[in-house]
């Protein structure tokens, strides 16, 4: 006769002992490590709040010295100047002189004399650049000024409080502006894109042939835009000639 398997006998579970409670630290002990604590925080905030206020300084010094950098190009791109330290022009100048794209020279004028100094200062060269993209992007001819006190009705609905907007809400509120706009003029009172794209290469054929500023202004007038560009008197002759030259290229 078979004997049957002893059955297995189930695992004792253990006790679980609780970690015994750490014993409160005496009052006096307490309010000490408190006040240290906060001193500490207090000496933290302080170093945090003087490196804000430098590096805010150091910013507005930023784009005062971009305004200061951008006028200073803008002589160096009227008619002759590169010339007469053996540089090609502007862009040869840029390259050589500076080590900076012409591009980026490009921007810099635009920045400083297009949008008011105390703009820059205040905003910031990115949200001032973003801003100038903006006054652009606009069917009307607003200025900076002008732009900074809009509250912008946007195509898809969305109205942009600009002066309280960053420079990538500007960005992305001038890139939705530029894609809903047709070829032909808004409300018949902007320049179409054909025409911006030849005054951007009107300004190309002239770089460095005089013209401290040149601007592109819509109008209701059925023959087109209108430009308007800021010439020094001495260089009005070589000015007209190399406008010639752009024109019929």
């Amino acid at each position: 006769m078979d004997t049957p398997p002893a059955k297995k006998r189930a695992p004792k579970k253990r006790a679980v002992r609780e970690a015994p409670a750490k014993p409160a630290l005496p009052v006096a002990l307490a309010a000490r490590a408190k006040a240290l604590h906060a001193a500490r925080q207090g000496r933290l905030a302080k170093v945090a709040h003087t490196a804000i206020a430098r590096i805010r300084e150091r910013q507005v010094d930023i784009a005062a010295n971009m305004v200061d950098i951008g006028l200073a190009l803008a002589e160096l791109k009227a008619a002759g100047v590169a010339e007469s330290i053996g540089r090609a022009g502007f862009g040869d100048l840029c390259a050589q002189e500076l080590n900076m794209a012409v591009s980026t020279a490009n921007a810099l004028v635009a920045l400083a004399t297009r949008v008011p100094r105390e703009i820059v200062t205040r905003f910031g060269p990115d949200r001032a650049r973003a801003l100038l993209e903006l006054v652009d992007a606009t069917p009307e001819d607003d200025t900076p000024e002008e732009m900074l006190t809009a509250k912008l009705a946007l195509p898809s609905g969305r109205t942009l409080d600009v002066a309280a907007a960053s420079a990538r809400e500007i960005r992305d509120a001038a890139k939705e502006l530029r894609d809903a706009r047709p070829e032909a003029r808004a409300r018949g009172f902007s320049a179409t894109v054909k025409e911006k794209r030849r005054f951007a290469a009107v300004m190309r054929a002239l770089d460095g042939a005089g013209a401290s500023t040149g601007r592109l202004i819509a109008s209701r007038d059925e023959a087109g835009a209108k430009v308007r560009f800021e010439v020094r008197l001495s260089e009005l002759e070589a000015f007209a000639s190399a406008l010639r030259k752009a024109a019929k290229g």
